[in-house]
């Protein structure tokens, strides 16, 4: 609730769309979605990992000499790197992906927002249902949702979004 309450920086597209992207998942939870934080859970235990890699390097390269200490090296970068280059694959195929949620049905729904650029107060935003199947592609201002204060305007945005919504259940009739 103390989100609600934050006045947000009306100059600022980035921190109208970072406050946008803040209030998804309780946005989300009134058209029947629980956030799901898997995606974020991998992410944060792969980089958790390559931070205990190097730490567990750091400590090796003080106890022992090169030669007793390079084939734990070796392992180590080579695990570095794995660990690395999975995390640049999850971001690089997740980009933006601001949201993932389930509804009681297991009907998954992913959220991928953006801003053109730090002058242009367009709101872009991707809801994909399901598997891919489905998927709405729109934009708004920032002025549709935020009051002239900078308050973010919840139930404007649940309206725009459910406008949106309703589009993709006709289409999918």
């Amino acid at each position: 609730m103390s989100s609600e309450l934050k006045k947000t920086n009306l100059n600022s597209v980035n921190d109208l769309r970072q406050a946008t992207d803040d209030q998804l998942g309780q946005v989300m939870q009134q058209f029947g979605y629980e956030e799901s934080f898997a995606l974020i859970d991998i992410k944060l235990g792969l980089g958790v990992a390559t931070v205990v890699i190097a730490g567990l390097l750091f400590l090796v390269d003080k106890k022992f000499t090169f030669k007793e200490s390079y084939n734990i090296t070796v392992i180590s970068i080579v695990l570095y790197g794995f660990c690395s280059g999975l995390l640049y694959l999850l971001n690089f195929l997740n980009k933006n992906v601001k949201y993932t949620g389930y509804n009681k049905k297991g009907r998954k729904v992913t959220i991928a927002t953006w801003t053109a650029n730090k002058f242009d107060p367009i709101y872009h935003i991707s809801v994909t249902f399901g598997d891919r199947k489905q998927r709405v592609v729109t934009s708004f201002e920032f002025t549709k949702f935020f009051d002239v204060i900078g308050f973010f305007n919840r139930d404007k945005f649940i309206e725009l979004l459910g406008n949106e919504f309703e589009k993709v259940d006709k289409k999918s009739l």
